[in-house]
């Protein structure tokens, strides 16, 4: 009776279990730049040199030294004086067939100061954005199948964003890889209606195992 009762909750469990997609973040998703909130509009009161990463987003190589700044890659509003800023993503294998990219980004007005140009693997993706001064947007694009390619043949995948055609500032607060290949589960609890019908079921098998047992021990004595 134990052991069905175990596998019963165990498998009620499991069936409980949703998924979610792998995911790599370079930044932190603490708000832009001065924790402003995604979607939304930000006073700019930055003057140069002015730099709002964290401690560790100073240390880091991998990119993250890019996010929580006001301007990625403007002179005396960055943490460096380039025109390009370079996100890595190292580590990802092979058997990509579905995946996104997203950015935390702020300030992109493309028709006035001109697009920047982004590459992916080298890859050229459209950036014309207009979400204009001083708001902050969240941008998710689907890798297409030339990008996918190259990330399985590479395992690794290098988001380049070049400004020299552009006068705009802009900023980010991260950049997210999403692979829909992998899946991780995460664990949650059943609803009330299953616990009450998983109960139900047990009453039920219980009672059943007691009575034939009462029947078999009736019969022994007889």
């Amino acid at each position: 009776m134990r052991i069905l009762l175990t596998c019963c909750v165990l498998a009620a469990s499991l069936s409980s279990i949703p998924a979610t997609a792998a995911t790599y973040m370079i930044g932190d998703d603490d708000g832009f730049g001065v924790g402003v909130p995604d979607n939304a509009d930000h006073p700019f009161l930055g003057v140069p040199p002015y730099d709002n990463r964290s401690a560790s987003e100073k240390a880091a190589t991998n990119g993250a030294q890019y996010t929580d700044t006001y301007s990625t890659t403007q002179p005396g509003y960055s943490p460096q004086p380039g025109t390009v800023a370079t996100f890595i993503f190292s580590g990802l294998g092979s058997g990509w067939t579905q995946g996104a990219m997203t950015f935390d980004l702020a300030d992109f007005q493309a028709s006035t100061f001109g697009a920047t140009i982004v590459t992916y693997n080298g890859i050229v993706q459209n950036w014309a954005f207009n979400d204009g001064y001083p708001r902050t947007a969240i941008h998710s694009f689907d890798l297409q199948q030339d990008v996918l390619s190259s990330i399985n043949t590479l395992g690794s995948l290098t988001v380049k964003i070049d400004r020299a055609g552009s006068g705009d500032f802009y900023g980010f607060d991260y950049a997210k890889l999403t692979d829909f290949n992998i899946v991780n589960p995460m664990p949650s609890v059943p609803e009330p209606a299953t616990w009450m019908m998983m109960i139900a079921g047990f009453a039920l098998v219980g009672s059943t195992i007691r009575r034939r047992r009462h029947q078999h021990g009736a019969a022994l004595a007889a």
